[in-house]
């Protein structure tokens, strides 16, 4: 029987956080679902682990590591459910998650989920996104808030975060996969508002509910790794998008200079990775960082 729901979960040597994961859908009240495991290039022997744990389970083995959008595009490439399902591997689910998506797979075109903190069980991570139309940076909402049903209703947030995205299959027909010049971040922000240039909706689902480790999978907003690709892909967003380029582009480039301010009081590498991001930008470099310097 051909499944509901592709749920798509990329690993990169992080095999008991995926673990994780893959046991908090064990338990899903909807049971029409297959599992894709994207592996990008571990070296931890995570393909024969989560085997042999989840024999079940769809295991794609990519020889190297291709990064957040090209991995997750190899996934839904393979995909044979009607709508997506791109989970981050660093969250554990609700046990009625899979029921609720379900449930509410028409009210939007791309759909969110409510976060929170894997650590702190009713504080949001977040609800969704907004992007600022001036600076073109993407700001979290609902961050660090009690949930007390606050978003629950008349709520809709312009943007969801990447931690889980649902997608009818036939929208990204339409719209095109993830960019893979981004390698990691901006890249789920520029795909929605892609989707909503032409005219696709987007919604989130207040009862399907997740707990997230927030950053493990990417190792956090603070590493030298993180500041290079948050400035150089942030360059290319605005390239693409912005209305107010001279605006956005000032605000980001006052940005960049405070991360290297941050860096050469906490950590210069940081500094160094921040501003070789807008080197790169301005000399065309994209998809994954061939050598950290």
């Amino acid at each position: 029987m051909k499944p509901q729901i592709s749920i798509i979960i990329l690993n990169w040597n992080g095999k008991l956080m995926t673990e994780e994961c893959l046991n908090s859908l064990m338990p899903q009240t909807n049971k029409n679902f297959e599992i894709i495991v994207v592996d990008n290039g571990s070296t931890d022997g995570s393909p024969k682990y989560l085997i042999k744990k989840f024999p079940k389970i769809n295991l794609i083995q990519n020889k190297k590591n291709l990064g957040y959008a090209e991995g997750n595009n190899i996934g839904v490439k393979n995909a044979k459910g009607s709508f997506i399902l791109i989970l981050n591997n660093d969250v554990v689910l609700d046990k009625n998650f899979l029921k609720e998506v379900w449930k509410n797979k028409t009210k939007a075109d791309i759909l969110g989920v409510k976060n929170y903190y894997y650590d702190k069980k009713n504080i949001l991570w977040s609800v969704g996104s907004k992007v600022n139309k001036f600076t073109m940076k993407a700001r979290l909402i609902g961050n660090k808030e009690i949930d007390q049903g606050q978003y629950d209703k008349n709520f809709i947030p312009s943007q969801i975060v990447g931690s889980a995205m649902v997608i009818n299959k036939k929208i990204i027909n339409k719209i095109g996969f993830l960019d893979k010049k981004y390698f990691c971040y901006y890249e789920e922000t520029e795909w929605q508002t892609r989707a909503k240039n032409k005219g696709h909706t987007i919604s989130w689902i207040p009862k399907a509910k997740l707990w997230h480790k927030v950053g493990f999978s990417t190792g956090g907003g603070r590493t030298p790794l993180s500041a290079y690709y948050l400035v150089r892909n942030r360059g290319y967003f605005i390239k693409k998008w912005s209305k107010y380029k001279i605006i956005a582009y000032s605000y980001w480039i006052f940005e960049v200079f405070m991360r290297v301010f941050y860096g050469l009081l906490k950590d210069k590498k940081y500094a160094k990775m921040a501003l070789r991001g807008m080197i790169d930008f301005f000399n065309g470099k994209k998809g994954k960082l061939k050598r950290i310097a």
